[in-house]
């Protein structure tokens, strides 16, 4: 599996599409059991961080928390 450096929701989503195919093709019930469970995060994660880049909020999610030496 590959690591998205800044990824958006479409891409998470693809991952998680990415794992859904390769759990049909496993035959071990443990492993797709596993493929399943990773792609339930990578669409959780979609779900979280369209939520967190929607307009409304204004929250930007590539700055972290201002320190108090930031100020």
């Amino acid at each position: 599996m590959r690591w998205i450096r800044m990824a958006n929701p479409e891409q998470l989503r693809a991952q998680a599409d990415e794992c859904e195919a390769k759990a049909e093709t496993a035959h071990d019930p443990d492993v797709r059991r596993w493929y399943r469970n990773i792609a339930a995060q990578w669409r959780k994660l979609a779900q979280q961080h369209a939520e967190l880049r929607h307009p409304t909020f204004g929250w930007v999610l590539d700055r972290g928390p201002r320190l108090e030496r930031d100020r």
